[in-house]
This record gives structure tokens, sequence and C-alpha cells, in this order.
């Protein structure tokens, strides 16, 4: 497979031996797709070989066909979310220089494009390869504006390999995507199963984990992509519903580290169940994975590099501009190295946590990716939580994710999550704001006995929080940026 184009081609010429259903049992067909493509073909602006394309994207059907077709033509997928608002979709569609925004069954042209110069005037229609640009995935993760990280088709068909070969995905496979399809986790479920001719169900609501264990029974899912909200919440309820997970043979985690009380009541629940930890950022999209039979071993551990990529943790020597290994357990920014990293963000000034370093030719890049590790003695990652994130407390370095892994195993709670916030001296201290499983004054006092048992004085939070609920971003994550501004007001 050459490029993402041949996914298209493969579905309309009857190769595809694969599924794609939503839940009422709409599946994607050759027909589907030749009606998106004709939707582009025959839109009121003429798109050609390299047109940038804003995609409303649903979970549902016609967004995959409409994606698939955009690729055939050897457009650029831009993919927002659904219910984006008019304002952030038109500024992601400038910063890209979009040529129209594809919502349903609409195609709007943009007065922002701006017509670029080609330096090569073809006569007859270009051929999509694999180094065209596939997608400009837009994120803003915690470094503010968004930013367009820009995808060949080659990087992504790199990362689908790497990703099938160690989640060991196979025809009989039944994936289910709860995360939507502007979310590069979420639209690399779909990919599989265009990939691999298994099976995937997009999952068209709102997420609610009562209605998600029941399609996970009825469905007979064998794999589930999970955040670690989403793991949580779920495995709250699993001896209440008692669902029929005999299918399920594997969880996967992005987006955080999943808590080990969680991983347990899977594992309790379903003992050969297998759940990946992984560690990712949308630049390369995986980094790092645990090999699931780890993970009481390596408990707290991201693993080692997936396949086809280097991972190594290195400092940066001020005096001679030149970067060392880390040695064994000690902090540093982890860098990784292959096929899969990004090509850049498409706006050159954009700055974020993640940038390319630049090496004697041009696909010698390494990517930092601004986000704190360790490694030990037999070679596993542990990550530390980005640098940007790392408090300094009293003359203590406090790494939120150290801590929160500590938090989490306490049985009271059921999200936590460490900031940097200021005390009314000025002085930088470290807050945690806890969801507990069940939110009394005596199970508060319990977990504020628990805490002091289980942390070093020096390392304990200077504030606890307990509230009701965290509030999480549209792709499942713990919104961080909102709880920053809430320790602020």
């Amino acid at each position: 497979m050459f490029s993402l184009a041949d996914l298209f081609d493969r579905v309309v010429t009857g190769f595809w031996c694969g599924s794609l259903e939503n839940l009422t049992g709409e599946k994607l067909t050759a027909q589907c797709c030749e009606s998106a493509l004709s939707l582009l073909q025959q839109a009121d602006i003429q798109l050609a070989h390299g047109d940038r394309v804003v995609i409303r994207a649903q979970n549902d059907i016609f967004t995959v066909a409409t994606m698939l077709a955009a690729w055939h033509l050897g457009l650029v997928v831009v993919p927002v979310k659904g219910d984006a608002t008019q304002s952030a979709i038109n500024s992601i569609a400038s910063d890209c220089n979009a040529k129209g925004i594809v919502d349903g069954e609409e195609i709007v042209p943009l007065e922002t494009y701006r017509p670029q110069q080609q330096l090569f005037e073809l006569c007859t229609p270009a051929r999509v390869t694999g180094v065209d640009l596939a997608l400009i995935i837009y994120t803003s993760g915690s470094t503010g504006k968004p930013k367009g990280i820009m995808l060949t088709h080659q990087n992504v068909l790199t990362s689908l390999e790497s990703l099938s070969q160690y989640l060991r995905l196979a025809g009989e496979d039944r994936i289910l995507c709860l995360s939507p399809l502007s979310f590069d986790y979420g639209l690399y479920q779909v990919l599989f199963a265009l990939y691999k001719d298994c099976s995937t169900i997009l999952y068209d609501k709102t997420f609610n984990p009562l209605q998600a264990l029941k399609v996970i029974s009825e469905l007979k899912i064998s794999v589930l992509p999970i955040v670690p909200a989403m793991g949580a919440a779920l495995a709250k309820l699993l001896a209440l519903v008692k669902p029929d997970l005999s299918a399920l043979r594997a969880i996967t985690n992005t987006g955080g580290h999943l808590p080990e009380y969680v991983i347990r009541t899977w594992k309790e629940y379903r003992p050969s169940l297998d759940v990946f930890s992984m560690y990712g950022l949308t630049e390369c999209k995986r980094a790092l994975y645990l090999e699931p039979e780890l993970w009481e071993q390596k408990m707290g551990s991201v693993g080692k590099p997936i396949p086809g990529l280097d991972a190594r943790i290195f400092l940066l020597d001020a005096q001679t501009n030149t970067y060392r290994e880390a040695q064994t357990n000690e902090v540093g920014e982890l860098f990784v190295r292959g096929s899969g990293v990004m090509q850049a963000y498409y706006d050159p000034s954009a700055q974020g946590g993640a940038q390319i370093v630049n090496g004697l030719y041009r696909d010698d890049n390494w990517l930092a990716t601004g986000d704190l590790f360790s490694r030990d003695d037999e070679g596993f990652y542990y990550f530390k939580g980005r640098s940007k994130d790392l408090i300094k407390q009293a003359g203590f370095c406090l790494f939120p994710k150290d801590l929160e892994i500590v938090i989490d195993a306490c049985p009271l709670v059921h999200l936590s999550v460490v900031i940097g916030s200021t005390d009314k001296f000025q002085n930088e201290i470290a807050v945690c704001v806890l969801e507990l499983q069940e939110n009394t004054p005596e199970n508060q006092q319990q977990f504020k006995v628990w805490l002091k048992e289980n942390l070093d004085a020096d390392y304990t939070p200077r504030e606890v929080r307990f509230v009701e609920s965290i509030d999480l971003t549209a792709n499942g994550k713990i919104d961080k940026k909102k709880l920053e501004r809430e320790l602020q007001s």
C-alpha cells in the first residue's frame, strides 16, 4: 500500500474484506464512497491535488467516505469536531489556508483562501504518493493556540503498521470507536478496519458508560480503545451491570496514566484481558507501549519504543549545544525518531511542546516531545510529566505524574490531577484536585490520613481540593486548562 488513496480503491473495487458501521447498522460501502467522491468533484469550488479541505467530522459513515474520497483526489484532510463553533473552524481554516469546509453533504467555499503559486505546472493529473500530505490535525494540547500537525500518507501508514503489529490486530477483531474522528485516536480506529480488514463500530452518541457497556456486550467487541476517564467510568459499573465481556480481549489506553485500581478492576472481571498502556502524541502518533503481560511487574511504566521507532531521553548541554543521553533513572526530555514523525507544524512559527531537531539529511530528524521521562535498568520508560508542568515546591522538584500514580492507588479515589499553583505568599505549590468514589466528609478525612501515610511530607501537595466531578475535554481527557483557570481565580 503506497498511500491512503489505496483504501478508497479497495472499498470501491470490492477488495476490502473488513467492516465499518455505526450503531444503527449503516455500513461503509462502495456506493457511499462514490457518493462522497461525486460531492467533492461536483462542488462549486474546483478542488485540486494538494488543496486543504476542512471536514466537520461526525462519527458517521459519510464522514469516513468523504475522507477516503478526499485522499483519492489527493486532497489534504483537516478534521475538526462536528460541534465546533464556526469561529473555531474559521480560525483553523484560515491557519492552513483551506479551500473549503465540508459540512455533511454541503461544501462551503472559504473567502479566506489565498491562491498559491505552484512551482511545477502539470498538464496531466497528479498521482497520489506516500510523500503527499494526507492530514493536518489540529491540537492545542496543553500549550495554548491550536497547531496544525502535518502528516503524509506514509507517516500514517507507518503508524498503522506499527500499531496493528503490537496490538496484534486480526481480521476477526471488532473495535469500538468511542472517540471523535477529529481526534487522531478515534480516526485510527477507523483506519484499522480499512487497513487490517477487521471491523470497527462507530459510537455515534454522547459517551454514556452504561450504554457503552451494553454496546460492548451486545456487539461482541474484542478491542476497546479508551482514555483514562472512560476506563474509570466503565470499570465503576462492571460489578453492577455485569456485562458479557467474553469477546473482549484487549483494552488500549491513551491520553494519560491509567490508574492501577482501574486496571485491576478490569482484570478481576475479565482475567484474560490484555491492557495496553501507551504513550504518544499527535506529532508522532505513538511512541511507547507496555506489553500487557508486564502490567503488574512494570506498574507505572509505558514500556518501550513501538516497532519501527527509536526513543531516547536526552539532556541539553548548554555550553556545547549538544544532547547527552540520560543515564538510568535520570530524568530528561524524551526524543523520538522514525518515519511516523510529523513533517512539521503548518505554521512554522507555531510554538508547542514538541519541536523538530534537524539532522544531516532530509529525514534525519528527532522529535523533541517536551515531555519528561526516566528509564530503568531494563530499558522501560516512565512518564514524569511535561517539562513545563514540573513543580518546585519548597525547593523540591515534584513531578505531577509520579504523584498522580501514588494518589490513584488509593481505593477512595476515582480521578485525580496535580496542578502547579501559588499560595498567598506567591510561592509555587502543588494542588491536588480529587474526585472521590463517594465524596463524603468521612471519605475526605480518610483520604487525608491515607495521603500522610503514603507520601513523604516534602512531596505532598500543599493543598487538596475535593470536587463532585472533574471536567473533561471533548476527547475525554482531564480539562487541566479549566482547572488552572479556576485555581487562579
